[in-house]
């Protein structure tokens, strides 16, 4: 069995760096490191002080995984109305893939809202979710300046992006979001 994972501090993404397709770390950074309990590393990258891996359970190291990491770009909050206490937390697209084996599920989860959207897979190899299947996003306070953390921006929501597919691999990634301050 293999599983993907991320280990790291979500919070040091700036607001619109998430994880997309991640390039190879540098020549420093690229020594193996140390297998995770019970199980051995087949694929990690890292960003910084952010790593994500897919781990084997097995005992065959050229284990090579089928499931994808997500591609969540552009993970934005957005408000609409400056007015207005309210924002709204959606991204570009949402994609993963596993062929030869088949998409079972997708999920989004918000921190302070749990799951927010639930997508199923019906014998496809790849799920895509557009921004506009979320119509606006979801709805969020924007909070006053430096709620979240940033003084110059409002709160901040931390998101969970997770897939699985019909071999039971899953794949997950982690992200921080941060809203434009509400200033009445």
């Amino acid at each position: 069995m293999i599983t993907q994972v991320f280990h790291g501090n979500p919070l040091a993404f700036a607001s619109a760096v998430f994880l997309v397709a991640l390039v190879n770390p540098p020549p420093a950074q690229a020594a193996e490191p140390a297998p995770a309990p019970g199980g051995h590393i087949v694929k990690s990258e890292i960003q910084g002080s952010n790593r994500r891996e897919i781990l084997g359970s097995g005992t065959n190291t050229a284990e090579v995984p089928r499931i994808s990491f997500i591609d969540s770009p552009t993970a934005a909050c957005y408000q609409p109305d400056h007015t207005q206490n309210v924002c709204y937390i959606n991204w570009y697209y949402l994609y993963v893939s596993a062929d030869p084996d088949y998409m079972i599920s997708m999920s989004a989860t918000i921190n302070v809202f749990g799951r927010v959207a639930n997508y199923q897979g019906f014998f496809q190899t790849s799920m895509y979710v557009p921004f506009n299947m979320h119509d606006r996003g979801f709805k969020v306070t924007c909070g006053a300046l430096g709620a979240g953390g940033d003084p110059e921006l409002g709160n901040s929501y931390a998101y969970t992006i997770r897939a699985k597919d019909s071999n039971a691999l899953s794949s997950a990634n982690y992200g921080t979001v941060y809203c434009p301050a509400f200033i009445p």
